[in-house]
């Protein structure tokens, strides 16, 4: 077999078979490289064929130097392609890990400069010509005197999309990204090293704009098995509002506080239903502008607004109780008292604490970040409010009133 040397000039072909114009190198008497005037036609080989069903199919680029060969057992005259000449500068290093010199320890079954990455690079993979490219990243070593694994297959096209799936000791997880990595979804095996709130076996979608969950035709459930708790939290400042009317400045601030910081749940024609079989159900409207009225509770009805207790129902304000109506029934089994002369005892009217609100009362205040112990009480006027919360020495809701 004659192997030969040569430089690819094209990789187009009319018929689409996978032929190569190669122009051959010729070595004359002073070791200086010619060309031959013509260029010939090198059918590509792959390591993997699976005739019309698969294959893999890395065809060399022009001004490529290859290597390609005249088979001995035919004479039709046939060359084929044998393999690219890589040059040493397209094998790069990656930065980001540190090398390695010396012998490993004996129980790492493998030659010293194997994975010594300072000699020899052990990643491999595949770049085309618009940048997309699939990275197979391998690397062993000691850290703190411990054995470490780096490696990682790394998918990524030119605009920076992204699939990496690592396998390594300290970052094991799968990680899907767009475009500089403004939106990510990743799957961790481990707990965070920079993030100790990321347990092991997490999944994680973020982006920095917005987020879509939708099903045409099906349900979408959201569920806690048996972990911890369920949160929906909007922190939003206003600050990345879309753009407001700037030639009218209050058309421009309504503008900004409808479209953020809001929570909405809306159904076109079913029932939105809050249950608790736990501690309660409980609606705190704290905040508030500065200089406005601050937050206010509302319930609004086109037909009627139902209450039903089993066991009393307590109202009180710490200003005016205003009650309108076409006509105003009250009925009492036993009778109705307006201004009664004993007033009505704070140990009738009971406010209950919620879970967060039980931690902070029997925690030692070094163990538990600072925290209002109970709604609205600390606004000054209102501390009457703290006569009717419920508090027991073991921080259960357990008070009679209740």
């Amino acid at each position: 077999m004659k192997i030969l040397k040569g430089v690819v000039q094209s990789k187009r072909d009319g018929d689409k078979k996978g032929w190569l114009s190669v122009k051959p190198d010729r070595a004359d008497s002073e070791s200086t490289i010619d060309t031959i005037e013509n260029d010939v036609q090198v059918k590509y080989v792959s390591p993997y064929g699976g005739n019309t069903y698969a294959g893999s199919v890395f065809m060399p680029e022009a001004e490529q130097q290859i290597l390609y060969c005249s088979p001995d057992n035919t004479d039709d005259g046939t060359l084929y392609y044998l393999g690219s000449i890589i040059s040493a500068e397209t094998d790069v290093l990656d930065p980001r890990v540190s090398g390695r010199t010396g012998n490993p320890d004996p129980d790492m079954p493998h030659d010293k400069d194997a994975y010594s990455i300072d000699d020899q690079s052990m990643s491999m993979g595949t770049q085309t010509p618009l940048g997309q490219k699939i990275l197979f990243q391998e690397y062993r070593g000691k850290k703190m005197g411990e054995r470490v694994e780096s490696k990682r297959i790394k998918i990524g096209s030119e605009r920076d999309h992204g699939l990496f799936l690592d396998d390594s000791t300290e970052t094991s997880k799968v990680h899907l990204m767009s475009g500089n990595q403004g939106a990510n979804v990743e799957l961790s095996d481990q707990q965070s090293d920079y993030d100790k709130s990321r347990g092991p076996n997490e999944a994680r979608i973020t982006s920095i704009h917005s987020q879509e969950i939708k099903s045409w035709q099906g349900g979408v459930k959201i569920q806690v098995v048996d972990g911890q708790n369920f949160q929906i939290l909007n922190n939003s400042t206003g600050g990345h509002a879309p753009a407001c009317d700037v030639t009218n400045s209050a058309l421009g601030v309504a503008q900004k506080y409808e479209s953020c910081g809001n929570f909405q749940i809306h159904t076109d024609r079913g029932e939105i239903v809050i249950s608790s079989e736990g501690n309660g159900v409980f609606i705190d409207c704290i905040g508030g502008s500065p200089g406005s009225t601050g937050a206010s509770f509302q319930v609004r009805s086109q037909n009627k607004i139902h209450l039903y207790s089993a066991n009393g129902i307590d109202i009180k304000s710490a200003g005016d109780v205003n009650i309108k109506g076409k006509n105003v029934n009250i009925e009492a089994d036993n009778q109705i008292q307006l201004n009664p002369e004993s007033k009505i005892d704070p140990a009738k009217i009971g406010i209950r604490s919620t879970n967060s609100n039980i931690l902070h009362e029997i925690s030692p205040s070094e163990a538990v970040p600072p925290s209002p112990h109970h709604f609205f009480i600390e606004t000054p006027g209102q501390e009457s409010f703290a006569e009717n919360y419920c508090e027991s020495s073991d921080g259960l809701n357990k008070d009679s009133r209740l």
